[in-house]
């Protein structure tokens, strides 16, 4: 279903802030690197009076500072046009206190292990990331991401996926919740925040709607294996509408993995699939899991994979998975 629903939500679109002069800007910077006279200096005075007419928004009485900067994302490992990405992008990083603003939020990433190329990377594509308040925003949306993702590398890989956004638990659980709602387990959703964290920053309403479109289609998919037509499948839904309600995680990919070998084997027939998905899950262990044990005895090891339950109950006996 994660892949379904990922297809769905790929046709999502974003609209990004492509502005004209930022296309000037590179043109500009890749003719400005290649003169490497007066390096240092040159830079300064590029960044400084030509990116974005900074020297019209800000009042500079001398470049000491901003040479300050430059030294200092340098020193991080970041090119001149890495350099001039994050300031054409946030000119105010110009009049940040170097020490104090800049460089403990440059060293929150270093401490997870985030350096080189790839903290490079993130801060000149996510240039506001060092505007943002330390305490109040920073911390708290990596934690936020922690709690998804076990380790700092696979952080590193998020973080070079997503849009950057200053609230980003406030724009994820939203749509995280719709998630949980509809049975995808943490995991899962765990998977799509690494793999495409740019879907859960979706409008609630849009991103809901995806969601129940894809869960339906896997629904479909899942009868559709067992030889139902479509038709005979609509006809079920209309005669049996709680079977099609039920999680596709937690009952209908478990007891599908169950009914599948019974249904190649020719023990049970294809109109019993739909009572078996309104069971409760006792109902279903006695009646099919138990019941069938003695003709295909794998039944009891892929029912235990399939829904995580390391014990099930045989008589007076407890198997462990």
């Amino acid at each position: 279903m994660l892949r379904l629903l990922c297809k769905r939500l790929s046709q999502l679109r974003w609209a990004g802030d492509t502005l004209t002069h930022l296309w000037f800007l590179q043109n500009s910077c890749t003719k400005f690197l290649s003169n490497a006279a007066n390096e240092h200096s040159l830079t300064v005075d590029y960044l400084v009076n030509s990116s974005l007419n900074v020297s019209k928004r800000m009042d500079f009485k001398n470049t000491a500072k901003a040479d300050y900067i430059l030294t200092l994302f340098k020193n991080y490992g970041f090119t001149q046009q890495q350099i001039a990405n994050i300031i054409s992008h946030n000119p105010d990083v110009l009049k940040s206190d170097p020490d104090k603003t800049l460089k403990p939020k440059i060293d929150l990433l270093c401490n997870m292990s985030i350096s080189g190329p790839i903290l490079a990377k993130i801060l000149s594509k996510y240039a506001n990331f060092l505007s943002a308040s330390l305490e109040r925003k920073l911390i708290p949306n990596l934690e936020f991401l922690k709690s998804f993702i076990d380790t700092d590398e696979k952080i590193a890989v998020t973080l070079s996926r997503m849009s950057w956004c200053s609230r980003v638990p406030e724009a994820m659980t939203p749509n995280i919740e719709i998630l949980r709602n509809h049975g995808v387990p943490d995991s899962n959703i765990s998977n799509l925040i690494f793999l495409h964290p740019r879907l859960l920053y979706s409008k609630v309403e849009r991103f809901k709607e995806i969601v129940i479109r894809a869960t339906w289609e896997a629904k479909i998919a899942v009868f559709s294996s067992f030889g139902w037509l479509e038709d005979e499948i609509f006809s079920l839904f209309r005669k049996c509408p709680t079977a099609f309600q039920c999680s596709m995680e937690k009952r209908i990919a478990p007891r599908c993995s169950v009914l599948r070998v019974l249904l190649a084997k020719g023990l049970l027939k294809k109109e019993r699939v739909i009572t078996a998905f309104q069971w409760t899950d006792n109902q279903f262990y006695d009646k099919i899991v138990l019941k069938y044990l003695d003709k295909q005895p794998q039944l009891l090891e892929i029912y235990q994979r399939a829904t995580g339950i390391q014990e099930l109950k045989i008589g007076s006996d407890i198997v462990s998975g």
